[in-house]
């Protein structure tokens, strides 16, 4: 047998066993195997407690089987398991995925066993209704929205004689507090940035998409292929480049490292609500506000976690697990506020949990910034083309530009080269 061919039957094996129902399931309780990515700032543990209540609280004697994988691991095992006959009942991702796993064949339409439940997402927002259907039919069900915002460091915005009622809103504030809160020492050291600004990873993929759109541009062409090209572009990857040049800026790495604001040493970071539990645990005195517009017209990254049915050998459990999604959507005010996401069901927004919480101050920006809050495109090859790490074309030439490897022009040539193999690949 090849060694590549033995090497998949492992990895195929292994997932299997992470969905294996648990030892202790009581003898007459059904489990529903629920596979997430939510692994950051703590939130596979505080997701678990909201599980736990689930499976104490319902009548049907349903146990939901967690697990939890870090994005690009989840995509994997999600599909080796399916390939195997062993996905998960339920996957919690993003909307943006939904297309890709789908056309996998991964993925189960669930109109009917939604009126079977008695599913109702009035109130939600049409875009985001429009995004859970392929061709027509709902193939996941959306839970939140999560954009990405400002967070400051009060006590740093003080000593720089700053006003922490008055967040920066445009470019021009944003670069003047960043500038007040640098601090260089007599050798010319920086102690202290303005900003703690992440070049790669999912974080430097956020905000350039951000200021992309900011600039009033998009991801996609009218042919469907990369429009990374655009004047907007140029302008978006060359904010970033000056930005990191200015001095005012740190030069984060990743989306789990420890920076310079988690160490309280730089005065504002751009990352989404689910950060706020973290800071609020960690006894930070912060405060978080709308994304400042940096170019032509407001606008700002969001994605949003919903969740999906996985076609099954039978068909036994599907209305189970449906169940289980129908709890969560109507009770995701608790997960919200823990995990750090804005929900979508007006009864989860109404929620006295949501509305009456101490947190709630934090994420009253993001409710707000939910009017200028735009999504990557929902194509097939998305986990191909938007990687939450690796080497990919997008996330390799943002970080060559950043660097300085690359000019802004080769960086952006060279990325829209490699997104359109990527979109072109049969």
């Amino acid at each position: 047998m090849a060694k590549d061919s033995l090497l998949k039957i492992v990895v195929v094996a292994l997932a299997a066993l992470l969905l294996l129902p648990g030892a202790a399931l009581a003898q007459d309780s059904t489990a529903v195997t629920l596979m997430h990515g939510w692994t950051g700032a703590d939130n596979t543990e505080m997701l678990n407690t909201v599980f736990d209540r689930f499976n104490m609280d319902n009548e049907d004697g349903l146990v939901i089987e967690p697990t939890a994988l870090q994005w690009d691991d989840l995509f994997t095992q999600l599909t080796l398991t399916a390939a195997a006959g062993n996905p998960p009942d339920v996957v919690m991702f993003h909307n943006t995925e939904v297309t890709e796993f789908v056309r996998k064949g991964v993925l189960l339409p669930v109109d009917d066993l939604m009126a079977a439940a008695g599913v109702d997402l009035t109130g939600v927002p049409q875009n985001i209704i429009e995004l859970s259907k392929i061709d027509g039919e709902f193939y996941c069900l959306p839970g939140d929205l999560h954009p990405m915002n400002l967070y400051y460091n009060v006590d740093l915005v003080e000593a720089a004689g700053l006003d922490p009622d008055s967040p920066p809103t445009t470019g021009e504030e944003f670069m003047a507090w960043a500038e007040a809160m640098t601090i260089t020492d007599d050798d010319g050291v920086v102690t202290q940035y303005g900003v703690d600004q992440y070049t790669g990873g999912a974080l430097g993929r956020w905000f350039f998409h951000t200021l992309l759109y900011q600039f009033g541009g998009s991801w996609l062409g009218e042919d469907g292929l990369a429009a990374v090209d655009s004047e907007a572009a140029h302008r978006a990857l060359q904010y970033m480049v000056e930005l990191q040049d200015s001095g005012v800026s740190s030069r984060g790495t990743g989306f789990g490292d420890i920076g310079a604001f988690d160490a309280g040493r730089a005065g504002m970071i751009m990352v989404g609500p689910w950060m706020v539990n973290s800071y609020v645990t960690r006894g930070m005195n912060f405060g978080s506000a709308v994304m400042p517009t940096f170019g032509d017209v407001p606008a700002t990254w969001t994605n949003t976690h919903c969740l999906a049915l996985t076609v099954q050998d039978s068909d036994e459990n599907y209305l189970n697990s449906m169940k289980v999604i129908k709890w969560f959507l109507e009770n995701y005010a608790e997960p919200g506020i823990k995990v750090g996401i804005v929900p979508v069901l007006p009864v989860a927004l109404a929620d006295p949990y949501w509305t009456d919480h101490a947190y709630a101050q934090y994420y009253a920006p993001f409710v707000e910034s939910l009017a200028i809050s735009v999504m990557e495109p929902a194509i097939e090859k998305y986990t191909s083309v938007f990687s939450f790490g690796g080497q990919s074309p997008l996330l390799r030439n943002l970080e060559a530009a950043q660097a300085g490897d690359k000019t802004v022009e080769e960086a952006l040539a060279d990325m829209k080269a490699g997104i359109d193999e990527l979109l072109l690949d049969e």
